[in-house]
């Protein structure tokens, strides 16, 4: 079989005003069976955001197609005309491209959106903070959930003045909920008692998973000693420089909001089918099948899809009863996410094959799916007929009908051996308990339960301890970046920016902060504060600051530089791998 792959990449408009996103996707597709990641082109202009991937695999009669489609979220920088280069992907030594796409920014002249509605709960009245540089508040759109509805949680940070380097959020745990982020982040002005000030908003979607009181615990910003402003005239300058800049006296700034509390309901146990498995939100059914009528053994696709508003991720596995006279074969599920107007919402496919076993004419099973609507406080319960199917004879089977019957056995000696009577004195055994296969067979189930019960307690812990979940993926995370590095070395700006986003990112997820806005001084303040470092932070820093220079240099180091400083952060991430866990 011939292997050819398809890139395509396409914008939903080309048209923005400054400070709105424009939703990206690049679609993969082709009949090998992995396809290789896209090489995203330089998006300096834009904040990037990745909001989710989706993937689908197809089978015909003697084809397949595979297919994988990337979404990312971008919002523009700077006004004027912006041009998107080609995504690429390689593979087998041919390389394949997308086309070009321009986007043009114009300047903004919305005004920054009022609230809808109020929040749940916030901080303090924005009122009482008058006369502050920077305060911040956070807030949810609803107080009393039920188990497994969208809560969305709003961070805002309020700014009088500018900023020269970015601040630092830190995350509390959010112990029995699912979290999921939702880009873009938003920014505007307001006024505030007279007051100018940038706000900046962060959304992120929360599921709590058990009912009960929980408490959010408050959020935390530092605003680092050397991000504020400098004096730079006589009259700011208190010991007469005359215009010769000089530090602020500025102290480190740490921002907390309040907690939150949310009473968590539990799921109604009136009313609640049968069938139903934790599925909340809103959702449609839709089944289909590709053909009605097929001969004996020729296969019917049958299809079932999930669109709505909810947790995608979390929704059930879908059952089909096994027909009569059919083989029924799983092949598999696929998933659509979206995070467009702060919900999560999407679809999830389902795929099984029907291979009839006799002719006839039969009513496919029903499909069935029930999830709890929690705006209307009720049940709901969507059942599709899947249809009719006319199965006909085979022309094999039409033109000898004996021949169902070929796997008869026959009568000759060699068909059936003659039965033996007389049997020779056989040797005594050993007992059963020495036997080494009575114990393996013992000690293989005990063996198995307990490796899936530590399976699955850690599975749960990583659905619902994020701290932990980024422990456990940072190595994973890091060798990615130093991957990439490697294969860049004929690259200088992507090889370093791959080495400092892999060192930076795998102390981020150790320590549970946002990678985001970390600068060099910050990280190396964590590492030193957990006290388990030593000497790896000076040997940390020397690394960053290397790559930082070359990045920014307009002379290209040479080869040999580039494998000695990739060596130098292996080493080095290995050894502080070490001394976090």
């Amino acid at each position: 079989m011939a292997q050819d792959i398809k890139i395509t990449a396409e914008v939903d408009r080309t048209v923005v005003d400054l400070g709105e996103s424009i939703n990206l996707t690049v679609s993969l597709s082709g009949t090998v069976r992995s396809l290789p990641k896209p090489i995203l082109p330089d998006l300096s202009d834009f904040e990037v955001y990745s909001s989710g991937t989706s993937s689908n695999f197809s089978i015909g009669i003697g084809s397949f197609v595979n297919q994988i489609t990337y979404s990312y979220v971008l919002v523009p920088r700077k006004i004027g005309i912006i041009t998107i280069q080609p995504a690429v992907v390689q593979y087998q030594g041919n390389t394949y491209s997308t086309e070009p796409i321009k986007i043009e920014v114009r300047q903004s002249t919305a005004q920054p959106p009022s609230p809808q509605k109020p929040q749940a709960k916030t901080q303090q009245p924005a009122g009482t903070r008058a006369g502050q540089d920077f305060f911040v508040e956070q807030s949810v759109d609803n107080s009393r959930p039920y188990v497994g509805q969208q809560v969305t949680l709003t961070f805002r940070f309020y700014q009088a003045q500018n900023l020269f380097q970015q601040p630092t959020l830190k995350w509390p745990d959010y112990s029995g909920f699912w979290i999921e982020d939702l880009p873009p982040n938003k920014s505007y002005t307001t006024t505030i008692n007279g007051k100018v000030y940038r706000v900046t908003e962060i959304r992120r979607a929360l599921f709590p998973t058990t009912p009960g009181r929980h408490v959010i615990d408050p959020a935390e910003l530092v605003i680092p000693a050397d991000a504020f402003g400098f004096f730079d005239s006589f009259f700011d300058d208190p010991f007469g420089m005359f215009g010769q800049r000089r530090r602020a006296p500025q102290r480190e700034q740490v921002l907390r909001t309040s907690s939150l509390v949310l009473e968590v309901r539990q799921l109604p146990e009136n009313g609640k089918p049968a069938d139903f498995s934790g599925a909340v939100g809103r959702y449609s059914l839709s089944v289909s099948k590709d053909r009605d009528s097929v001969v004996v053994d020729q296969p019917v696709t049958l299809k079932a899809s999930i669109a709505g508003v909810g947790n995608m991720k979390k929704l059930p596995q879908l059952e089909l009863r096994q027909p009569e006279n059919f083989r029924l074969y799983d092949s598999g599920s696929s998933e659509n996410i979206s995070k467009n107007d702060y919900l999560i919402s999407g679809s999830k496919n389902f795929e099984w094959v029907l291979i009839p076993t006799a002719p006839g004419e039969y009513e496919l099973p029903d499909i069935s799916f029930s999830y709890f609507d929690p705006q209307q406080g009720k049940y709901i319960t969507l059942n599709k007929k899947a249809g009719a199917v006319k199965v006909g004879r085979s022309a094999a089977i039409a033109e000898n009908p004996l021949s169902i019957a070929r796997n008869i056995i026959g009568t000759e000696k060699t068909g059936l051996n003659y039965i033996i009577t007389e049997l020779n004195e056989s040797r005594p055994s050993k007992p059963l308990y020495g036997n080494s296969t009575f114990w393996y067979m013992q000690i293989f189930p005990i063996a198995w339960l307990t490796g899936l019960t530590i399976y699955s307690a850690r599975k749960k812990r990583l659905e619902n301890d994020q701290a932990f979940a980024r422990r456990s993926y940072a190595s994973k995370a890091a060798r990615k970046a130093l991957k990439s590095a490697r294969e860049s070395l004929n690259d200088p700006e992507r090889f370093f920016s791959s080495i400092y986003t892999g060192v930076v990112g795998f102390v981020a997820d150790k320590l549970n902060v946002s990678a985001a806005g970390l600068t060099t001084q910050a990280m190396l303040k964590l590492l030193t504060d957990t006290g388990k470092c030593g000497d790896l932070v000076s040997d940390l820093e020397k690394l960053v600051n290397a790559c930082d220079s070359a990045r920014y240099s307009p002379v290209k180091p040479e080869k040999k530089q580039m494998q000695e400083i990739y060596e130098s952060a292996e080493k080095l991430l290995s050894r502080l791998d070490r001394s976090l866990n």
